[in-house]
């Protein structure tokens, strides 16, 4: 064991934070989805896994690379601290929720999801129309899941399942959906979809997205997750993890069984640990030469304006990478960076400070609103911004298009259906007092 810890000090140290944040919210009986708590968990387990170097392209970080990392936790942090500081001392305890002053209308709710889904199916209907069946069942399915093949608009279709499983997701609990034949079709439907996305289009984004929307949903609206389940999960993985380590030195080098072995360790490791390779290259650009050049914050509004493809005419002319990162991969094929390479090279070093300092003071606030009155469109946004903050080490978020305009849809979605109860009628007076006022 000590042994470990020597070769892999960095790995350690990441682990004891996260052993210790959950130890801290299990002392306190705090919400593991809270923001400051899903940021540190997520970017410290996965810099850990990162640090393994089971891969070549993981190096050491350089300096500034620990700087602007670091930095970044620590200015999230600091919004949500901010955020909860000026709140009066029991304004956060969760306890007693404030009286819902607003009734939402569930059969709308559900004949729009439905909508959604019709749209969702539309897709995937594309998808048959090209491939001949479903991708999973076509022998072929990285061709066919591959940028070789263009879909069209239709891609933003069957992309949407984890926009259908929130909407559906959502109508699925007894605490904010009172109708029941909406519950018990919205409950299978949510995970039928997740299921069946990964069939129609597999992808490892979007089925992630439908489990993690329908587990935050579950959080908040049924029963609260309990962090020593979720320390246990992380002990079963680690566990796992070093099993298979020990499995794989057990066997020569030119086993079969090795090879196995190792694609199994090796494939989820780069999803995860190229992130982090291409964030260090990115931002410690060589001396003779700039990576990417600076945005000037342009690039930052991209995925706000995609569909009006104004985006990618700038992005050509002006000589910027594309949504896969041509520039700043190390191995092709591995092209994600997390959130703060796009922050860097719209804003700067400045940027990677002040943009999760105003994301975590904006979180905290919205985390506390849906404590206090869950309306489905407080806890969808929630669930929707909560889940980017922990896939922030993995994807920006805001430079797709797409998800912008799954907010939209569910904000308007939300105020469609959202109905503010009327106000009381005042006090009238009994007809007795009243005769009697008439007779004084």
């Amino acid at each position: 064991m000590f042994a470990l810890v020597c070769e892999y000090p960095e790995t350690t140290a990441l682990f004891l934070v996260v052993v210790g944040l959950l130890f801290y919210v299990w002392k306190k009986k705090l919400d593991f989805f809270s923001p400051a708590t899903i940021y540190i968990f997520f970017q410290c387990l996965t810099l850990a896994i990162a640090y393994l170097r089971l891969d070549h392209a993981m190096t050491p970080f350089h300096a500034k690379t620990w700087f602007v990392w670091g930095g970044a936790m620590l200015s999230f942090v600091a919004g949500c601290l901010l955020y909860q500081w000026r709140l009066p001392l029991n304004a956060d305890s969760g306890k007693g929720f404030e009286e819902s002053h607003f009734s939402y209308n569930w059969k709308w709710h559900f004949v729009l999801s439905c909508a959604v889904l019709l749209l969702y199916l539309v897709g995937v209907a594309e998808i048959i129309h090209k491939a001949g069946n479903l991708i999973l069942f076509t022998g072929n399915a990285g061709y066919w899941a591959s940028r070789k093949v263009d879909y069209g608009f239709f891609s933003n279709f069957f992309s949407s399942a984890p926009l259908v499983v929130l909407l559906f997701g959502v109508a699925s609990f007894k605490s904010v959906n009172p109708v029941r034949w909406i519950r018990w079709v919205s409950l299978p439907m949510a995970l039928i979809v997740s299921v069946f996305s990964v069939c129609a289009y597999p992808s490892r984004t979007s089925f992630f997205m439908c489990v993690g929307f329908f587990v935050i949903l579950f959080n908040f609206l049924c029963k609260r997750i309990s962090v020593l389940l979720i320390a246990a999960l992380l002990a079963l993985g680690i566990v796992g993890f070093v099993f298979v380590a020990s499995a794989r030195a057990q066997y020569g080098g030119s086993a079969f069984q090795s090879m196995t072995l190792d694609a199994a360790m090796t494939m989820p490791y780069k999803y995860v640990a190229n992130n982090y390779w291409n964030l260090d290259y990115a931002l410690n650009s060589p001396p003779d030469r700039e990576i990417h050049p600076f945005t000037y914050g342009l690039d930052f509004f991209s995925g706000m304006f995609e569909y009006f493809r104004a985006p990618g005419s700038l992005k050509a002319s002006l000589g910027w990478d594309g949504p896969f990162n041509e520039s700043v991969q190390k191995i092709p094929g591995y092209n994600t960076t997390g959130y703060l390479w796009e922050v860097y090279k719209d804003f700067g070093l400045p940027g990677c400070f002040i943009l999760p300092f105003l994301v975590g003071m904006a979180m905290s606030k919205l985390f506390v609103q849906v404590r206090r009155k869950k309306t489905p469109g407080l806890v969808m946004f929630y669930v929707f911004f909560i889940y980017f903050v922990g896939f922030w080490f993995f994807l920006a978020g805001y430079k797709q298009g797409v998800f912008w305009a799954w907010a939209v849809l569910v904000w308007m979605i939300s105020k469609i259906c959202l109905q503010p109860n009327a106000p009381p009628l005042p006090e009238i007076p009994e007809e007795k007092n009243a005769q009697g006022q008439i007779a004084g």
